[in-house]
């Protein structure tokens, strides 16, 4: 073992997926960011955690209406991907600009990503400072998944590759 830089060990956590964070302003505005910083958090009940940046439109979005959608990002998402997470909804409509189909939800008033591995539809329970960034837990309140299973993208340092075949 041998003490290296904090960005090479950092830098061997890929492959990691990509959660595709959906959300809506308090003016109802959706608008949708990829992370790589979200995770399952509890079984029982189901809870899932994602990091957010403080000066993310994202944060505040979440930190208003305290509601989210934590979809993996799916085959065929790469180009959504780039486009989603290098522009920001506070000065464009993401889902009008890059044509995002989506659906209704179930059980928030936020939109389900179509075209994901997953969408689970979340209402914050705990939001939690953590250096520059937020931590949102949400509780799982609705899970959908397509009708034909969609296979997940995996992010390898910008690089993307989907998940073994179903």
């Amino acid at each position: 073992m041998k003490q290296t830089s904090l960005s090479e060990a950092v830098g061997r956590k890929y492959p990691e997926w990509i959660v595709m964070v959906v959300s809506r302003d308090a003016k109802g505005q959706p608008n949708v960011m990829p992370a790589g910083w979200g995770m399952i958090c509890s079984g029982e009940p189901l809870y899932v955690a994602v990091a957010i940046g403080y000066s993310r439109y994202t944060y505040e979005c979440i930190h208003q209406t305290g509601e989210f959608v934590f979809a993996w990002a799916g085959e065929g998402q790469e180009q959504l991907v780039d486009q989603t997470g290098t522009t920001s909804g506070r000065d464009i409509n993401k889902f009008e600009q890059f044509n995002i189909s989506w659906s209704e939800p179930a059980a928030t008033n936020v939109p389900l990503l179509e075209g994901a591995a997953a969408n689970l539809e979340c209402k914050v329970v705990h939001e939690y400072e953590s250096g520059d960034h937020a931590i949102f837990v949400g509780q799982v309140v609705a899970a959908h998944v397509p009708d034909k299973p969609i296979r997940k993208l995996d992010n390898f340092n910008g690089n993307y590759a989907v998940a073994k075949p179903l």
